[in-house]
């Protein structure tokens, strides 16, 4: 009876067999057919998305970091495109990566198909919703167009804050930051050659790349103060891994090259503000890697001195001067006052909720007046300052969202900083360096109006990281996770 049983049983597995075979060649026949008809109607990255669509999902399962891998590596060719396609891959990488991966993380813990136990989110998340409800309420309310503003809304605070999620959620470790270094090294090596392209060989560059070619260096990421915002947050992650890891001095070396590109990509941006930054974020450096940063400055002066001796940055560096001492210079600087002036007068008549979420350029030209005997608003100049945009366009309540998330991981990393290891990749100073970082973007965004969508996954990426060691740190102490990072 029992062999009876388990021949009919095995008989059943053959025939069940026979029919997931005979649906996956349906599904294959049916995929074929989607894939020819999107390559005809010349929609191939679709196509090859759709290909791709299985495998990708079960690497997200596996691995949901890799959707920020693909992010960083990606995204930055696709902020600025003139091409259809290009921009529905943008769709694509941009607006539903980031969102998809952090669905499948939250639908495998809720089906436990994964042994990954999520950690306990508090106060500045909590913060943040608050933020993006504040915003989408002031675009509801006070935009003349509700619909695109809310797209910004989507592109600019909710797509970045999923970026800032997902490291939240997955709490990575050292080896897994340890895997963003290749990624941080191909994000400033691209950058780096798109950028010096711009200036000695812009023809071969798309045109969506060249806006301000000639004047300042942007890559392929809109703005000045994104691109030197990715050449620090790459250099100096370089820099951590180089002065902490074991893979023998010729691969030491070269990470020490890339973090001097990293610097003199900030200095060819020909950006004031930029170059103010680096040079605080070098001085920071300095308090935690002394000796490095010494013997590094004391390589790198006489080397800049060939070079300008030789002629090889001599129109280079004659720019650079004129940036700092020209009338042009000076005259740029102070047209600026009137912005300045002007979201001052807006923050004053409307404190608490600002003028709208995306308003400012609306309402900036009625506010602007002559700034004592310096300089007369002759015409209608873009914001300069994150901040005061921020006030004008959102008041208190806006900024007290937007930058509480930070603060108070600043509260929190001062307890956890003393429990952190003193030496090694993840230790004391690798949280100094995400600090650093973020006063990198404080400096710039004094200087302009950060509101592309590359810096913006920046900045929340880092305050990611930034929450992932300062909560792991203190947890650990608590006995609620393992005490290796």
């Amino acid at each position: 009876m029992s062999i009876t049983g388990s021949i009919f049983n095995h008989q059943q597995e053959r025939k069940l067999s026979r029919q997931q075979l005979l649906l996956l060649g349906l599904f294959g026949l049916g995929l074929s057919v989607v894939v020819a008809y999107l390559v005809v109607a010349d929609l191939w990255p679709f196509a090859i998305v759709l290909v791709l669509a299985l495998p990708i999902f079960a690497l997200l399962h596996r691995y949901p970091l890799t959707g920020l891998f693909v992010w960083l590596l990606l995204a930055q060719f696709l902020v600025l495109t003139d091409s259809s396609m290009l921009r529905r891959l943008y769709w694509l990488i941009h607006r539903a990566l980031p969102p998809i991966t952090i669905g499948i993380i939250l639908l495998s813990h809720m089906l436990h198909v994964h042994k990954r136990k999520l950690p306990r989110l508090g106060g500045a998340e909590l913060i943040m919703v608050g933020y993006l409800v504040v915003t989408q309420l002031s675009v509801l309310y006070l935009s003349d167009d509700v619909q695109a503003n809310t797209i910004y809304v989507y592109d600019r605070i909710f797509v970045p804050m999923c970026l800032y999620l997902l490291i939240r959620l997955l709490h990575p470790t050292e080896q897994d930051l340890r895997r963003l270094i290749p990624v941080f090294i191909f994000v400033l090596v691209a950058q780096s050659i798109i950028g010096i392209l711009s200036w000695s060989a812009p023809q071969v560059l798309p045109s969506a790349w060249l806006d301000r070619a000639g004047s300042r260096t942007t890559g392929s990421l809109q703005s000045y103060s994104v691109f030197t915002v990715t050449a620090v947050t790459c250099g100096l992650l370089i820099l951590q891994s180089a002065l902490n890891h074991n893979l023998g001095k010729t691969w030491r070396w070269l990470q020490y090259l890339l973090f001097s590109l990293a610097y003199f990509m900030i200095f060819f941006s020909f950006s004031r503000g930029s170059w103010l930054a680096g040079l605080v974020v070098f001085m920071g450096l300095a308090v935690i890697y002394r000796q490095f940063v010494v013997r590094f400055t004391l390589i790198t002066l006489p080397v800049i001195a060939i070079l300008l001796s030789a002629g090889a940055l001599g129109a280079y560096a004659e720019w650079a001067s004129q940036r700092f001492y020209s009338d042009h210079s000076q005259e740029a600087a102070l047209s600026r006052l009137p912005i300045y002036y002007a979201s001052y007068r807006m923050f004053e008549e409307k404190p608490v909720m600002g003028w709208g979420y995306g308003n400012f350029d609306r309402f900036d030209r009625l506010f602007q007046a002559r700034v004592g005997d310096l300089v007369n608003p002759v015409k209608d100049h873009a914001s300069h300052n994150l901040y005061l945009t921020l006030l004008a366009e959102q008041g208190i309540v806006g900024v007290f969202f937007y930058l509480a998330p930070m603060f108070w991981w600043l509260v929190l990393s001062v307890r956890a900083y003393s429990r952190l290891p003193v030496e090694g990749f993840w230790s004391r100073k690798l949280l100094v360096i995400f600090w650093l970082l973020l006063l990198f973007h404080v400096i710039v965004n004094n200087f302009s109006n950060m509101r592309v969508v590359y810096g913006l996954g920046l900045w929340w990426i880092t305050l990611g990281f930034i929450g992932a060691m300062v909560s792991r740190t203190l947890s650990v102490e608590a006995g609620r996770l393992e005490t290796r990072p």
